[in-house]
């Protein structure tokens, strides 16, 4: 097995990717090391052959292309008690007036299933930014989940 940088020649445009070559006597194939899929031979090119001390180059562009910004929430399973004031049914009188200490709004307030916000950061993994976040906001990291941008 070697390793190698090809390009998919059966998607138009294609960006080259890292993976393993793998030849046989009569059989060859690439596995891609971004998505796994095998790419069997005729459908790749390969642009490059390197050596396995060269894998820290495979490293560095997985690392780059999993890092960006991220948004970072709490997963609602960890959030219990919270309700919001139903103002749907009030007139905008009614609702510029809202005492919101007062019982006669009790039937105005409806449980809500809230997605809190936590932060936006910048990292290298979903798992770092949900790490990072946690360190800044003083939440569990195991609490959270990110979504890069």
């Amino acid at each position: 097995m070697v390793l190698v940088y090809f390009r998919d020649l059966l998607e138009d445009d294609a960006e080259p990717q890292y993976g393993v070559l793998n030849e046989e006597d009569d059989y060859s194939y690439v596995i891609c090391l971004k998505c796994g899929s095998v790419f069997e031979y005729g459908d790749y090119e390969i642009i490059k052959r390197l050596s396995w001390s060269d894998i820290e180059i495979v490293e560095k562009a997985k690392q780059a292309e999993n890092s960006g910004i991220f948004v970072v929430c709490m997963n609602d399973e960890y959030v219990r008690d919270a309700e919001m004031l139903d103002t749907s049914e009030l007139s905008d009188k009614e609702f510029n007036n809202i005492d919101f200490m007062s019982s006669d709004l009790d039937v105005y307030w409806k449980d809500m299933f809230p997605i809190p916000f936590i932060a936006i950061v910048e990292a290298v993994s979903k798992e770092a930014a949900c790490k990072k976040a946690a360190e800044q906001k003083h939440y569990d990291s195991r609490c959270l989940y990110a979504i890069k941008i």
